[in-house]
């Protein structure tokens, strides 16, 4: 039914091309200018005079004009009665607030979280099947990558965010913007408070005594506080609880970073950060301003060589070099300086060696001084106070914008649950610990993905006499090469470690058998599963992980029976496929990381690893809408230049 509009204005379409085909057809053949005009052999009665006349030639231009506008109205007709009905079947989804399916109560599923691991879960889940009920302090989907962008104006803020209603249009999901501050596992309820601030809104701006600066120095950021915001205390019951709220940055208690320094998490954060920059030139230009202060005002620190860190620097390196030049060329030239801090030898840290080479050399070229192997101490308003590994003095670099990029923790709501499920079973203390079908370690019918959890791989050491007993098919006390196989292939899904031998079995035998007589004893199969033990990796907090968890739990959910509380006896468990890893490193350059994945296993830099960057992102936005914003706002940036005013 919701397709019938459409599917009208697709036939209109084809009959109209087929009219112009037949039309054109009988022009050229000399049939005049209608369908029902006489051709040459019906003018055989006509005078000599007439049918000796030359034919006019047709008027080309016109007929494409009104070909066109015919195409224009019955394909703008068909589109508008399909967009019709399509709003009109959500607005009877909206109007349905049944939770009965066959006469029995639909079990609740209430999601935590707007996020990469949270979206793909209402996009995914059977909402015939469960009554589901989304809460989070944000009601849009961000697209984190692309932030970097965001904070110096090549992609503007509605680009990179998706309302949370759009994407579950039609789909039975309630949404309710609040945030949850407690969690109850034994009696499967949340709390959630009034959250009186706003999650899209900037802070206050601070003044010059809060920030213990000279009079007239502030902060680039305001907020007005209205009575709009009026939200009661409430508990919500549910019977699965999909828990995907992400993690907050990462400080290690380092003094001032949490007063003076910039995050670079949220939208929000995006936008001070632009609009501190901005400042920060309109400060240096102003009369009266001393070199000296001028310098520290247009030096940038970034802490963190990770991606986040690494495409901020080469975005605000293009910021500087494509756009801002023309307007303070003086500046640029003399005064402009981006300083990249790392604790870590090299940025870059989990990608490959050939990509973290080239990225530094790269930085190099562009004038991003990268401070490797150097720790920051602290944070202050007009400095930032450093430590060089292996050395015992301190450093003080003036600067006027700090971005810390440094990692992530666990929030406060994630530790309490932690505390409440028993820290005998939650003994991960820097996630929530998750089986292999993501539900949590002593609360059952409570699930975790994304930032906020960890996969608790077995250890086949912990099993080693069963797993022996159970390989040594013929009773032998020992395990051949064909039983040594075939208990790995049965267990792989269980021991995700055993994918790393699965291609190599012959070789991982050959490696344990040290006495070479082609079996491997109980001693021999231990020593092997100690070292097959050491290949566990735990998961990177990442989009692509927390997507693909996503995906994977809307299908697990969608999978259980109605009297049944998993799915586990059927359903494999979760297998995290690595498609490799990306950055921008400025100039029209990326770096693409390949390796350990199924596809090509190599690792480039450059102009063409530029284009499948942004190739990626744009297939990875969510709608049509925010593809054609992303398309406009990267023609836009190149054809006109970035926006450099502070709005």
């Amino acid at each position: 039914g919701r397709y019938w509009a459409r599917d009208c204005g697709l036939c209109g379409l084809i009959m109209l091309r087929n009219a112009a085909r037949l039309f054109a057809q009988r022009v050229r053949s000399g049939g005049g200018g209608g369908f029902g005009g006489l051709g040459n052999e019906g003018r055989r009665g006509m005078s000599t005079d007439s049918a000796a006349a030359v034919p006019k030639k047709p008027r080309r231009w016109a007929r494409n004009i009104l070909g066109s506008l015919a195409v224009l109205t019955v394909g703008g007709s068909g589109y508008a009665m399909w967009n019709r009905m399509r709003l009109a079947e959500i607005e009877m989804a909206d109007d349905d607030d049944t939770d009965l399916v066959d006469g029995v109560k639909k079990k609740r599923v209430v999601v935590l979280g707007t996020g990469w691991g949270a979206v793909p879960i209402l996009k995914n889940i059977d909402t015939n099947k469960y009554e589901v009920i989304c809460v989070s302090p944000r009601n849009y989907f961000l697209m984190t990558p692309l932030l970097p962008s965001v904070a110096v104006g090549t992609v503007e803020t509605r680009t990179v965010c998706e309302s949370i209603r759009s994407l579950s249009l039609g789909k039975r999901i309630k949404y309710v913007e609040a945030e949850a501050t407690d969690i109850d596992p034994k009696n499967k309820v949340i709390r959630c408070n009034k959250n009186t601030e706003l999650h899209g809104d900037l802070d206050h701006r601070r003044t010059s005594a809060e920030l213990k600066l000279d009079p007239g120095k502030t902060s680039s950021s305001r907020a007005i506080q209205d009575s709009t915001r009026a939200r009661p205390n409430f508990e919500l019951e549910y019977d699965y609880l999909v828990v995907a709220i992400g993690a907050e940055n990462q400080t290690f208690n380092t003094p001032g970073v949490t007063k003076h320094a910039h995050f670079l998490k949220e939208l929000p954060d995006a936008r001070r950060i632009r609009a501190a920059v901005s400042d920060a030139f309109e400060s240096a230009v102003q009369p009266g301003q001393t070199e000296e202060e001028r310098k520290r005002l247009l030096h940038f620190v970034v802490v963190g060589g990770g991606p986040t860190g690494v495409e901020f620097a080469a975005e605000l390196n293009d910021l500087v070099n494509e756009d801002l030049r023309h307007f303070h060329h003086k500046l640029v030239r003399s005064d402009v300086r981006i300083s990249l801090i790392e604790a870590l030898p090299t940025v870059l840290g989990v990608y490959d060696k050939t990509v973290q080479e080239y990225t530094m050399k790269h930085f190099k070229r562009e004038n991003i001084d990268v401070l490797a192997n150097t720790f920051v101490k602290e944070v202050r308003a007009e400095a930032t106070v450093v430590q060089k590994k292996g050395e015992k003095q301190l450093q003080e670099i003036p600067c006027a914008l700090v971005v810390w990029a440094t990692g992530i923790k666990t929030r406060p709501i994630i530790n309490n649950l932690m505390k409440a499920i028993g820290d005998t079973v939650q003994t991960n203390r820097r996630a929530l610990l998750t089986d292999q079908y993501l539900e949590v370690k002593g609360a059952p019918g409570m699930y975790a993905l994304g930032d906020c959890a960890t996969i608790e791989v077995p250890k086949m050491l912990a099993s080693v006499k069963e797993l022996f007993e159970e390989g040594d098919v013929i009773k032998d006390n020992a395990l051949s090469l064909e039983e040594f196989h075939n208990l790995v292939k049965s267990k792989r899904d269980k021991y995700p470690q055993l994918e790393f031998y699965i291609d190599s079995i012959e070789n991982a035998f050959a490696e344990g058998d040290t006495n070479k007589d082609g079996k491997l004893s109980l001693e021999e199969f231990t020593k092997l599963l100690e070292r097959i033990d050491k290949k566990i990796k735990i998961l990177p907090a990442t989009a692509q992980v927390a997507n693909q968890e996503g995906i994977y739990l809307a299908k697990y959910l969608n999978a259980i029976e109605a009297d049944k509380d998993n799915a586990k006896e059927t359903f494999k468990p979760f297998r995290y496929r690595h498609m490799g890893s990306l950055a921008y490193i400025g100039s029209d350059e990326a770096i693409i990381d390949l390796t350990g994945t199924s596809l090509f296993n190599i690792a480039l830099g450059g102009r063409n690893a530029f284009f499948l960057w942004r190739s990626f992102y744009f297939t990875e936005c969510f709608t049509a809408r925010t593809k054609l914003l992303l398309f406009a706002d990267w023609l836009r940036a190149k054809i006109f230049g970035r926006d450099i005013s502070r709005v």
